[in-house]
């Protein structure tokens, strides 16, 4: 690794671990340069800079001695970790480690520098015109503003001989004139734009998501608040939980939403039939035990997962999700409902994903050990993956399409039967069927596996969990009951849309 020395100029760049997106938005880049200002400023010149998405580019030169010039940029990198982690809730490292650098030991070299560095935009796509791209210093030389750049821009100005033909030279010359596409300075594939910027957008929508449901449902409770908690995964990420509890509709509910990463735990890489690979994943889940029995339990996710080589390409991606519903009498209006919500949802991007995914979620949903179904159905995906007919943009629009669907389709069905009575009897029927419930969860759920082996938090996975169960010896339905009629829906899936 190339020592920072002072007196000598270099070319700093780095991007995020697996070319994450680390700056997602112009406020991260402006606080990012801020932080420069801070940390960066007093150690050393910057002659140019350009920040995108998964990546930055600096030309510098040192003005103090190696350990504190070291120390001012792990002061930059930590600082801005700790801010962008906060925001986006996840943990770890978001830079690649050692911060790459190469020493620029002739004036030429530098000169050809500082032109790409300031074309980078255009090169990328970013812009159509780098000149008028925010985040880099090229606008900075045609102003009185010193603030980032500094006392040595009339010398970088002097390289081209003035500013106008510095202009002039901008205007003239390409990636292929200035040579640099194989600068072996880089790592392969470094200047291409972020890999995939789709578990960014899909974990910003789940962040919008659960903030949407949880204000509704907790609007519908009316006496029951989420409780919030934050929590970190020590391999790497974390998650947000948000659980109601004891509310005058909902007994027990949560909507999780998690984004880990790190390596694939061995357990996982078997059933993946892959070796040594790192990971990714995110999503919401939800389920929502109603206090009266009238009312139907629910769940859904929706959710991403991306798979890396041992040099961080992606080797695999894909959605899943659904979303079902367990009554503990059957009221068929509320299946219709339920159904054809699903199917609206579905139709929008494809007229036979409905029927598709409802048969998986049947079939899926299925206590074998009981011959019967947990519930009524709804959809089921998994393993969507892009082919010649849907992108990965066209499934996220899917599967964010259903996500979207989801108050549409149980709301109605909650606020219809929250208030009307039942016995006894009929509660008790209820905790019997959530022990139904809490079977399939623990025997054959592929989620609950998931997180058990990838050392998810107990308290998220098991949130599911109804908080009164019972389990009585060989019951059975009183015959023509309306007891009796939810199981034989249970064991007959039924075309509701």
């Amino acid at each position: 690794m190339e020592l920072l020395k002072k007196d000598n100029y270099y070319h700093i760049y780095n991007r995020g671990i697996n070319s994450e997106t680390v700056f997602q938005d112009d406020n991260n880049m402006s606080y990012f340069l801020k932080l420069v200002e801070k940390y960066l400023i007093p150690k050393v010149n910057i002659l140019a800079y350009c920040l995108l998405n998964n990546h930055f580019h600096f030309a510098i030169e040192v003005t103090t001695d190696t350990k504190e010039v070291n120390q001012a940029f792990s002061n930059l990198f930590n600082a801005y970790t700790k801010a962008y982690n906060k925001q986006n809730y996840r943990t770890g490292a978001l830079f690649e480690r050692p911060f790459k650098r190469k020493h620029i030991k002739d004036e030429n070299y530098l000169k050809q520098l500082i032109l790409y560095i300031h074309r980078n935009p255009e090169n990328h796509n970013i812009v159509e015109d780098f000149k008028s791209y925010e985040f880099s210093s090229f606008k900075l030389y045609s102003t009185e503003n010193t603030t980032l750049i500094s006392e040595k821009k009339p010398y970088i100005i002097g390289l081209f001989d003035a500013l106008k033909n510095f202009n002039i030279t901008h205007n003239n010359n390409t990636p292929n004139e200035l040579n640099m596409e194989y600068d072996d300075s880089r790592p392969a594939g470094f200047e291409k734009p972020a890999r995939s910027s789709m578990k960014d957008q899909f974990f910003k929508y789940i962040h919008q998501l659960q903030d949407t449901i949880t204000s509704k449902l907790k609007e519908i409770d009316g006496k029951a608040k989420f409780q919030e908690d934050l929590w970190d995964r020590p391999e790497g990420g974390g998650g947000r939980t948000r659980v109601i509890e004891n509310g005058a509709v909902f007994e027990k509910g949560g909507v999780n939403i998690s984004g880990v990463h790190g390596k694939l735990p061995d357990s996982m890489q078997k059933y993946f039939g892959v070796e040594d690979a790192d990971f990714f994943a995110c999503g919401l889940s939800l389920v929502l035990h109603p206090k009266n029995p009238m009312v139907p339990t629910v769940h859904a996710n929706w959710r991403y997962f991306e798979m890396y080589d041992n040099e961080g390409n992606i080797v695999d991606q894909w959605f899943g999700g659904g979303q079902d519903l367990t009554p503990y009498y059957l009221f068929e209006d509320d299946a219709k409902h339920f159904h054809q919500t699903c199917k609206t949802a579905c139709d929008k991007h494809n007229p036979e994903f409905y029927a598709k995914y409802k048969a998986r979620c049947d079939e899926y949903f299925y206590n074998a050990h009981r011959n019967e179904g947990r519930g009524i159905g709804g959809l089921f995906f998994d393993y969507c993956k892009a082919t010649d007919e849907m992108s990965m943009q066209n499934w996220y629009d899917f599967v964010t399409e259903v996500g979207d669907s989801f108050l549409e389709a149980y709301v109605p069905i909650v606020e219809k039967r929250k208030d009307l009575d039942y016995t006894k009897a009929q509660r008790d029927w209820q905790e019997i069927r959530r022990g139904r419930y809490v079977e399939f969860n623990l025997v054959h759920d592929k989620g609950t596996l998931f997180g058990l082996k990838t050392n998810g938090r107990i308290e998220s996975i098991l949130m599911s969990l109804p908080p009164h169960v019972q389990w009585v010896y060989d019951h059975q339905p009183e015959a023509g009951s309306e007891e009796e009629k939810l199981i034989k829906v249970l064991q007959n899936p039924v075309d509701w849309a």
